[in-house]
């Protein structure tokens, strides 16, 4: 359980601020992520993927969303062992 306690001993660890920073940037990366993929939305939806008859513009990021997450995670995992 979360307590006021245990959120007061997070913000003294030392690597604290450096696993903050790399909070932040995973979040920029994940948000323009979706900024770019809408963006392009439209244009793909005009392509229709043939073996599941679905809209290019839907398939694509929820596929390429997933993978990005995936990644993340690894990155996370890896730069917060250090």
């Amino acid at each position: 359980m979360l307590t006021v306690a245990t959120i007061l001993t997070v913000t003294k660890w030392t690597h604290w601020p450096r696993f903050k920073n790399l909070m932040m940037v995973m979040f920029g990366a994940w948000l323009v992520f979706f900024f770019v993929t809408n963006a392009f939305i439209k244009t793909l939806n005009k392509i229709v993927v043939p073996v599941l008859d679905m809209p290019l513009g839907f398939y694509m990021p929820m596929q390429a969303a997933m993978i990005v997450f995936a990644m993340t995670l690894f990155w996370l995992a890896r730069e917060s062992r250090d």
